[in-house]
C-alpha cells in the first residue's frame, strides 16, 4: 500500500515539474466589434450652409482629395437673414430618413484655435433634437452636447476617423473615433421624427473654427 502512494505522488510532482518555468498562456482579448457590421452603404449628396451676405466660397471649398474644408469666423452672420441661431459653414446631407438606423463616417481634421464649434450633428429636421452633436471645445477636446465628458482629448490638427450613428427605433446615438465606441447616448423621439446628418462647423468661441473632411461614406440598416 505504501508502494501505491510513494508512486503516486512521485507521479505528480512528475507532472508539475513540467510546467516549472514554462511562461503563462496569454488570453488575447477579442478584436472589437464592426461598427458597419449589419449595414448596407447608400450614398449622399448636400448643400452648403453658409453665412448669408457672403458668397459660399467665401467660407466653404474643396480642394484636391477631395478634401472638403469649412470655416466661419466670429461675428459671421447667420445661414439666412431671419435665422436666431449662430455662425454656420456647414455641409447639410440631403437625405432626410426615419426608423432606420443611419451611419455617417469620414476623416476629419480641425484647425488649432478652432473651439465652441459643433463639427457633426445627427439633427431632426422640425425640432432642436439633435442626439449627436460633436463640439470642439478649446485644447481640441470633443465632448457631445453640453456634456461634461470628454469623448476625444487633444484633437486639434491632426486628421482622425469618425463614425456617427442614431438608431431611431432604440433612441441610441453612438460615436466611434479612430475605431473605438467612445460614446454611447440614449435619448429617444418619435419614430415619426425626421433626421439628416451635417458637418462643418457651427457656433464659435474663438475667432476662427476651419474643419476639414474627406472619404465620406454612409451606411444603413
Amino acid at each position: 500500500m505504501k508502494k501505491i502512494i510513494v508512486t503516486s505522488v512521485a507521479a505528480v510532482l512528475g507532472v508539475c515539474a513540467l510546467f516549472v518555468g514554462r511562461p503563462a498562456l496569454k488570453v488575447q482579448a477579442a478584436p472589437p466589434a464592426d461598427p458597419h457590421a449589419g449595414f448596407t452603404p447608400y450614398t449622399d449628396t448636400y448643400k452648403v450652409q453658409h453665412p448669408f451676405n457672403l458668397p459660399e466660397s467665401a467660407r466653404f471649398s474643396v480642394t484636391a482629395g477631395p478634401t472638403y474644408n469649412a470655416w466661419i469666423f466670429k461675428g459671421d452672420k447667420g445661414f439666412t437673414s431671419t435665422t436666431k441661431t449662430g455662425p454656420r459653414t456647414e455641409m447639410r446631407w440631403n437625405l432626410d430618413w426615419t426608423v432606420k438606423e443611419h451611419m455617417w463616417e469620414a476623416d476629419v481634421n480641425i484647425d488649432p484655435g478652432s473651439q465652441g464649434s459643433a463639427i457633426m450633428q445627427v439633427h431632426a429636421t422640425a425640432c432642436a433634437c439633435e442626439p449627436i452633436y460633436v463640439q470642439v471645445l478649446p485644447g481640441g477636446n470633443l465632448r457631445n452636447d453640453n456634456g461634461s465628458t470628454i469623448i476625444a482629448p487633444a484633437m486639434w490638427g491632426k486628421w482622425f476617423h469618425m463614425l456617427v450613428a442614431y438608431d431611431p427605433v432604440s433612441g441610441n446615438g453612438r460615436v466611434w473615433i479612430n475605431g473605438s465606441l467612445v460614446l454611447t447616448r440614449h435619448d429617444p423621439h418619435p419614430l415619426s421624427t425626421v433626421w439628416y446628418f451635417k458637418n462643418g462647423v457651427y457656433g464659435i468661441t474663438g475667432a476662427k473654427s476651419e474643419t476639414h473632411y474627406k472619404n465620406f461614406k454612409f451606411w444603413t440598416r
